[in-house]
């Protein structure tokens, strides 16, 4: 039977590889200097085909495990989706990879916005995503409308900006969800033992009572002997 858990609680490793993935493709698309659309729309393909890859992988575990897995599954599908559809359409129009990347990164903020209003109880974690689901559904605004600044790769350089935001969410969420589930951990062991020294000393006190009860009923039955 699937157990009904939440994305958010997929392990913190998913998040992590996000992040770390996120960061170096913003980190690439912002301050190498390439300027050549075709291969910066490539290069974006193939990072959302790495994030998909990732999804899969999650995808698999929640799986394994018996937990839901649907919502992954979508996004594993959107991100592929999405990487396929650039990298196909290569030599298109700019205009088409720029409402792609668009309304992925609206997609994005908006499915970030839900995470964080919906599915976090820590308030550190949900301000994270509220804001980066912000961030991504205002940056594709500006991607959708960034053709009439005049320069082809702006929209990518955007997108590398959002990137950066998303991949700096979720290494901290990554790290901070393995930090409270080792605490979370660390609490139940300790809840363990405690539990276990309870039963231990009912046990006791129990055993020590039959034994008063024992001893206070001999005492009667030799008083009552000797009179």
């Amino acid at each position: 039977m699937t157990t009904p858990r939440k994305y958010i609680d997929s392990h913190w490793l998913v998040f992590s590889f996000q992040g770390i993935i996120s960061l170096l493709f913003g980190w690439f698309v912002m301050f190498t200097g390439i300027t050549d659309t075709t291969s910066l729309v490539a290069i974006v393909g193939a990072f959302l085909l790495g994030l998909g890859v990732v999804e899969l992988f999650n995808l698999l575990r929640r799986t394994h495990l018996k937990e839901t897995w649907g919502l992954s599954l979508a996004i594993a599908v959107v991100e592929i989706g999405v990487a396929l559809a650039l990298l196909f359409t290569l030599n298109q129009n700019i205009a088409l990879h720029l409402a792609i990347i668009a309304c992925y990164t609206a997609f994005r903020g908006i499915f970030e916005i839900l995470i964080g209003l919906k599915s976090i109880d820590d308030s550190t974690d949900k301000l994270i995503w509220t804001i980066c689901g912000i961030c991504g559904v205002i940056m594709g605004f500006v991607i959708l409308n960034s053709g009439t600044l005049g320069y082809e790769n702006t929209f990518l350089q955007f997108f590398g900006a959002y990137m950066m935001i998303f991949g700096l969410c979720s290494l901290i969420y990554g790290v901070h969800n393995r930090d409270q589930k080792y605490t979370a951990k660390l609490e139940r062991r300790q809840a363990a033992v405690t539990r276990r020294v309870q039963k231990r000393t009912a046990k006791k006190n129990v055993r020590k009572t039959k034994r008063v009860k024992r001893a206070g009923a001999k005492a009667k039955a030799k008083a009552k002997a000797r009179s």
